[in-house]
């Protein structure tokens, strides 16, 4: 992708974006270009608590436990404030998924599948990680790979 920039004098600011055709990184650089970019917040688990702002697509999923939920990045924890049904319905657009009670997971990142006894899928990760998807929540997982993800999926 080639990027040109030119500084002006005077005038508005414009940004002008030329595509073949829409996908997603054009739609993610359209909403970064109108401030719309889904930014979320967790603190760091030290002791300092500091707040550090990341991107969805960072995120490889989110654990409710002990009435706390927590992001999982490739390199870090982040404690949210959101609770886990309000962060689903927020990156739902992103690609996450609810895949238990206490667990919504970026199916961006799954690497690979394997059906397991009683209609549960066993995913791996592309960071090395295994998650269980629930029965309860394996058919939309199913119904979401069979249509593909749209902007009104998952």
């Amino acid at each position: 992708m080639k990027v040109t920039m030119e500084q002006l004098a005077a005038g508005e600011e414009e940004i002008i974006i030329r595509y073949r055709e829409m996908n997603e990184r054009i739609e993610a650089l359209c909403r970064f270009a109108r401030g719309q970019e889904n930014r979320l917040a967790g603190r760091t688990l030290d002791g300092g608590g500091q707040l550090y702002l990341f991107s969805p697509d960072e995120v490889f999923y989110f654990e409710s436990v002990d009435n706390a939920v927590y992001a999982y990045l490739s390199d870090a924890v982040y404690r949210m404030q959101e609770s886990l049904l309000e962060i689903t319905a927020r990156c739902g657009e992103n690609g996450f998924l609810r895949c238990s009670r206490t667990m919504t997971i970026n199916i961006d990142k799954i690497e690979r599948l394997k059906s397991e006894p009683g209609s549960r899928i066993r995913a791996f990760l592309s960071n090395g990680e295994m998650v269980m998807i629930s029965r309860k929540y394996a058919k939309e997982l199913r119904a979401v790979l069979k249509r593909g993800r749209g902007k009104s999926d998952v």
